[in-house]
């Protein structure tokens, strides 16, 4: 049901006014345009920038050095300009333009000098400077993804520094189980940074998008565990391979079950609907993976449609049955 439906339903029961309609639907309309306009002046600054670099790639033997670098400043200024224009005037559909345009061309112009000068680096010396010239650009940026595009592009940076590499061995004279270690921490990480979120989220939503992606990472490694068998469970349980499996799938389940305690105390039935989704999507594949023999055969593909359409059932019944829990208020 759309909310133009739900509103309407909610002043037939008296449950709110016919002024209070209106002002949450032009909330909500509001809130959609701006998204759908920075996400639209996003994909135009990506597709523009992008044009920009296969355009220079394509006359790159033509021009001199000092040429390329003289319009590579000029381009770069002129969109830094831009971007403190449009931002100093709130429009943010702009803004986002030429901070990404602003961000491509800083990475273009590491690589320029880096080209022009016959300097040595590796990606992560790359990954680390772009990632710290862009900062100023992302701090004021209001699309989420384009914030966690940057902070992947840090970690990628970080994650073979000797400075990372010096805190990792550090680390690991006191911790000897790898995959317990880079859990807990990411964990911890989306535990800090979603509380600084909730002080500066509307400054920058660099705190946010930082959450999102160590919580992501820590699905990924819970995955791992679930489907590799990541933690070494032979000091418990030697080389029973029956009861290590079992064990990593009550440890991806615990996991689930306390990101979904986690959303019953924040109120936040989106998230309890994602991990009970996921969770039983988890089952699914773990099922998949024991009757892999049968994808050889029809009755394989056919068993495997049954199967999606029993999981697809079961989430819409899951789903209703979440929007019905009391606990959610």
């Amino acid at each position: 049901m759309s909310l133009a439906n739900k509103t309407t339903v909610w002043v037939e029961k008296q449950i709110i006014t016919p002024e209070q309609r209106e002002t949450i639907l032009s909330f909500e309309r509001s809130n959609s345009n701006n998204t759908f306009w920075k996400t639209a002046f996003s994909i135009a600054g990506l597709l523009i920038g992008l044009g920009i670099c296969l355009l220079i790639a394509a006359n790159w033997q033509d021009l001199t050095n000092t040429v390329k670098l003289i319009g590579d400043f000029i381009i770069l200024g002129a969109f830094s300009y831009f971007t403190y224009h449009f931002w100093t005037r709130e429009n943010r559909g702009l803004t986002e333009l030429f901070i990404i345009l602003s961000f491509l061309m800083i990475g273009g112009s590491i690589g320029l000098i880096g080209q022009v000068f016959h300097l040595n680096g590796g990606w992560q010396s790359f990954a680390i400077t772009w990632a710290l010239l862009s900062l100023p650009f992302i701090l004021i940026s209001r699309v989420l993804f384009f914030n966690m595009v940057w902070f992947v592009l840090l970690l990628n940076g970080l994650i073979d520094s000797d400075f990372f590499e010096t805190i990792w061995d550090t680390f690991m004279k006191y911790f000897t189980i790898k995959t317990w270690l880079a859990l807990i921490s990411f964990i911890a990480l989306e535990f800090m940074f979603m509380r600084i979120s909730k002080v500066y989220e509307k400054y920058t939503l660099l705190p946010k998008a930082a959450a999102k992606v160590s919580i992501w990472i820590a699905y990924f490694i819970v995955i791992y565990i679930g489907f590799s068998f990541g933690l070494n469970w032979t000091l418990l349980f030697g080389e029973n391979t029956f009861m290590q499996k079992i064990c990593s799938y009550l440890f991806v389940f615990g996991f689930f079950a306390f990101r979904m305690f986690q959303a019953m105390k924040a109120q936040n039935i989106s998230s309890f609907k994602r991990n009970a989704i996921l969770a039983e999507i988890y089952i699914f594949l773990i099922f998949i993976s024991k009757i892999n023999n049968l994808w050889t055969s029809g009755l394989g593909f056919i068993s495997a449609g049954l199967l999606v359409l029993a999981l697809i059932y079961i989430l819409r019944k899951t789903t209703k049955f979440i929007k019905t829990m009391e606990v959610f208020k």
